[in-house]
């Protein structure tokens, strides 16, 4: 029995957009003739390429504060935060796709989202020690 159901089903999301995310790389690459292993050439393919590898990036980050802030905080409350995660990704993607410079809202939620799994984390680590 899978005791974190939402945490799983947040976790899951999060690599089905990274997989979309590759899966636009690609559909650049092919567009706009950029072929492996260059990472740049035309700017559609750059964004595309900077938006699915920031994820990844942020996404080191985020999955093992997700299934720590689980334990910490509870599965529904943890996975809400993934889930505003999970929007913040969507639109700093957006937003990229528009202009790098209207990236930042996106970056913003999702790193909130993250440092507040983080505070989770810490304070439960904290308050475990102290008790």
């Amino acid at each position: 029995m899978l005791l974190m159901k939402f945490t799983a089903l947040v976790t899951l999301a999060a690599v089905a957009l990274t997989f979309v995310f590759s899966g636009k790389v690609g559909m650049m690459r092919r567009r706009y003739g950029v072929e492996a292993p260059a990472i740049t050439g035309h700017i559609e393919f750059e964004k595309a390429n900077r938006i699915h590898y920031n994820t990844i990036e942020q996404l080191v980050l985020f999955i093992p504060l997700l299934w720590l802030g689980s334990s910490v905080i509870g599965d529904v409350p943890a996975a809400g935060l993934g889930v505003v995660w999970l929007v913040g990704r969507l639109i700093y993607a957006s937003g990229y796709q528009r202009g790098a410079d209207k990236r930042g809202p996106g970056m913003i939620i999702t790193m909130l989202a993250s440092f507040g799994l983080f505070l989770a984390v810490v304070w439960g680590i904290i308050g475990e020690l102290i008790a």
